[in-house]
């Protein structure tokens, strides 16, 4: 294991059982297959890459839940050739552990069984795109002249569309307290949830049950406007970080993803999501 994720061994140990537990969360039974994608989070982040496709970076595993051990520093999976993985050696070689929620496979047309709505809040980046150069730049320059921004890097490039992509990174302390605010904000709406802190932000997960897989993407899109989160987050087969593994963009300082909050036991129907949180599917 590499020097920086030694260094949180025993928050590793803390969390060790997270995985399985999250799993379980969210209505699995043992008899069922789960998939996983394994993404190289440093080559991701440079190639702008989507987890939910495959990639040169990327591998996809598989395993039922019966068999899936339920401390993270012993889970293998097991890929199309049959071969064990053991995953926190690949987290430790820089792949970020990503885990399918709905089940049914791998492509948005097989998923037949809907077992959370959820959302990406992400405090990591402001990315936004320009019909020109100067209106990026302009925006760039509000941006800097915030007083409550803390900017870490920033760039503009041309987007294959022709639009000029601007991309402000953050810098840790700004996402600390972008978390603190969204949380005191929201709560209300998610002491509920069972939610999951990544580098960036939070995965919030409303547990459904008996979910009608039609209604999915629109309530999906209504979360999305709801809580301003990844628009991108809305397609059935969507995959999503798994806690109990490390955030690894910055090999040099892993960021473990957790378990801050485990919400409600009981889960929600779509109709009681739509009324409690006044949606517009």
């Amino acid at each position: 294991m590499n020097p920086g994720l030694s260094r949180f061994a025993s928050q590793l140990q803390q969390s060790s059982s997270q995985a399985h537990r999250f799993i379980k969360k969210l209505r699995y039974k043992e008899t069922d297959h789960l998939r996983f994608i394994l993404v190289h989070d440093a080559e991701r982040n440079k190639n702008n890459s989507d987890t939910s496709t495959d990639s040169k970076y990327a591998m996809t595993l598989y395993k039922p839940l019966r068999l899936i051990e339920k401390s993270v520093a012993q889970i293998r999976l097991n890929n199309d050739k049959r071969q064990s993985i053991h995953v926190l050696s690949q987290n430790a070689k820089g792949y970020a552990i990503f885990m399918g929620i709905n089940q049914g496979g791998l492509k948005n047309s097989e998923i037949n069984d809907i077992r959370a709505q959820f959302i990406d809040v992400d405090f990591n980046k402001i990315s936004e795109r320009f019909p020109t150069q100067a209106l990026a730049r302009q925006r760039l320059k509000a941006i800097q002249s915030d007083p409550a921004e803390q900017i870490q890097a920033f760039s503009i490039t041309k987007h294959a569309s022709g639009q000029f992509q601007l991309l402000v990174q953050r810098t840790e302390s700004r996402i600390r307290k972008l978390k603190k605010a969204f949380i005191a904000k929201h709560w209300p709406l998610i002491k509920d949830t069972m939610i999951v802190e990544t580098y960036s932000g939070f995965h919030i997960y409303w547990v459904i049950r008996n979910g009608a897989v039609s209604k999915f993407v629109p309530i999906q899109n209504a979360l999305v406007n709801k809580f301003h989160s990844d628009p991108m987050i809305t397609n059935l087969a969507r995959v999503m970080r798994m806690p109990g593994f490390y955030h690894m963009k910055n090999p040099n300082r892993p960021f473990l993803v957790r378990v801050v909050h485990w919400g409600r036991k009981q889960s929600f129907t779509q109709n009681e999501l739509i009324r409690a949180l006044q949606l517009k599917p």
